[in-house]
């Protein structure tokens, strides 16, 4: 499940306006058809283009025969209201997709482990930047980067019933994703806000959870074997 996309998902070759187009707007419907279903049934990263508008969720994003909405090196960011004590930076960040897609599994997992009766409801989605173009660069299909300026705010209210006591819980959660001008894929999903904010042995599970899976050197963000899928310290940029 967590390794890197192959074939023709990579999306760096140099692609027209149009298709570029095209591949944002495919995410923005992903996004919005799928979000407020993420508990039942995950995060879903590709689409079939041979079935659409049948959707494939990220245990298929190897295959071929879709086209992942993501970057293979997709940044995950979020910068907490409070500062963690060390070794977490101010900025935390999550580089690649084998290492977006384990999160958001976790994600999932402790939350359904936690809640009964969990949802999504979208309260919000704009997007932002260059508004799909009509110019004659988008319909010609030729090639110009100064219009390829889009990413998208989404605003999620996510509700569950604690399993221990009964009580409710409720989240607010803004998000920003921003698309690559060259490829059109999700390129950064910068976390803006979390209320109420996640207390920090959540942090402490994620990064348990995910040095397991990819088998990181030790705990400290700093451990992680070259050449592998790495945590990212905002602050270092």
């Amino acid at each position: 499940m967590f390794t890197p996309n192959k074939g023709g998902s990579g999306g760096f070759e140099d692609i027209s306006d149009s298709e570029w187009q095209i591949r944002t707007g495919r995410a923005i419907y992903i996004l919005q058809q799928t979000l407020p279903d993420f508990f039942d049934i995950g995060l879903v990263s590709s689409i079939d283009p041979t079935k659409t508008p049948a959707l494939t969720d990220a245990r298929e994003s190897d295959s071929l025969e879709v086209e992942s909405i993501y970057s293979p090196k997709v940044r995950l960011t979020y910068t907490p209201p409070v500062a963690l004590p060390s070794p977490f930076p101010r900025t935390l960040g999550l580089e690649g997709l084998p290492l977006y897609l384990a999160s958001s599994v976790f994600i999932r997992h402790t939350m359904r482990t936690l809640y009964s009766d969990l949802r999504v409801e979208l309260r919000k989605v704009a997007v932002q930047g260059s508004p799909s173009s009509h110019s004659e660069g988008a319909i010609t299909g030729s090639h110009s980067n100064h219009q390829r300026d889009k990413s998208l705010f989404i605003g999620l209210d996510v509700y569950g019933t604690t399993r221990v006591s009964g009580g409710v819980g409720q989240w607010q959660i803004d998000s920003t994703y921003s698309f690559s001008p060259i490829s059109g894929l999700i390129q950064t999903h910068t976390i803006n806000s979390i209320h109420p904010a996640p207390h920090q042995a959540a942090y402490d599970a994620l990064r348990a959870s995910l040095s397991s899976v990819f088998g990181f050197g030790g705990p400290g963000p700093g451990d992680i074997r070259p050449g592998e899928v790495r945590a990212v310290d905002g602050d270092k940029e």
